[in-house]
């Protein structure tokens, strides 16, 4: 088997596009991060963008967009070893990876390190939704919104343990190509919600619904419910397939998506090595 590396997002889209329309959903985050870097709406440190090819066709992929770790795609475990193997000298110093659980455990097996820090995500799908019932309006968020939105951003990131490098450029960016939502209740904001861009691949179109975050004070009410099933049906209504992750150990995220029509695709696992 083969590494490649590739030199640009661009290119690697193109080289990729067949693998990733085979499993477009477990493949849409590497999708979607790529494709943000190739239309120029994010910009990161250092970039690695790999495919390992055998008899020329593509058995997996991986990329890194620094700060951040690897993001690995289903593939076997030979491509996982030939992966990690070519990490190891290109990229010697990285310990975060992320990807398939089932990959990320033997990457883990094969590094011959443990796993310091370690946490599962989800992956659902949505081609029918069960609405839930309303809870008020749902609206386009605004540039007027911005204040509110990265303050409660900034509460979300620390909530469930993501990065917030670069948090106002996406926000901004979401802002301004019409990707958030807010949930009003009378006069007051209550809820917000969002999804990322529309992702093409041969005749499909995918794309993944979040953040979702309620204020503290309104939890319970049933507001998650409410905006998460109108951001589906907005997206189910242009013809695209919804996506999203939730953490594995929350269970009310986990049974307010499958309430409303949301199917589980995968686990995922991120690890840190020592």
């Amino acid at each position: 088997m083969e590494v490649r590396r590739y030199t640009s997002a661009g290119e690697f889209l193109d080289a990729t596009r067949s693998f990733r329309s085979d499993d477009p959903v477990r493949t849409s985050l590497i999708t979607s991060i790529a494709s943000s870097v190739a239309n120029g709406s994010r910009t990161y440190d250092a970039y690695f963008w790999l495919a390992v090819i055998d008899f020329n066709l593509v058995q997996g992929i991986a990329i890194r967009t620094a700060p951040f770790g690897f993001v690995f795609s289903p593939m076997s475990n030979s491509a996982t070893e030939a992966l990690f193997s070519f990490i190891s000298i290109e990229d010697p110093t990285v310990k975060e990876f992320a990807g398939p659980k089932i990959v990320i455990d033997y990457l883990e097996q094969v590094s011959g390190r443990s796993a310091v820090d370690s946490e599962s995500e989800l992956i659902y799908e949505n081609r029918h939704l069960i609405a839930a019932p309303a809870r008020g309006d749902v609206r386009l968020a605004t540039d007027s919104d911005f204040e509110l939105i990265i303050n409660w951003m900034k509460i979300f990131v620390e909530e469930v343990g993501i990065s917030g490098y670069n948090l106002e450029g996406i926000v901004r960016d979401n802002l301004s190509h019409g990707r958030y939502f807010l949930l009003y209740v009378g006069d007051a904001i209550v809820s917000f919600g969002g999804h990322t861009d529309n992702q093409y691949l041969d005749g499909q179109t995918i794309s993944r619904v979040g953040p979702i975050f309620t204020p503290l004070e309104h939890r319970k009410k049933g507001y998650a419910s409410s905006i998460t099933s109108a951001i589906t049906q907005k997206l189910l209504s242009e013809g695209a397939l919804a996506t999203l992750y939730t953490q594995a150990g929350n269970p009310t995220s986990n049974k307010i998506y499958q309430e409303i029509g949301y199917t589980l695709v995968d686990e995922n696992r991120r690890i840190v090595l020592s």
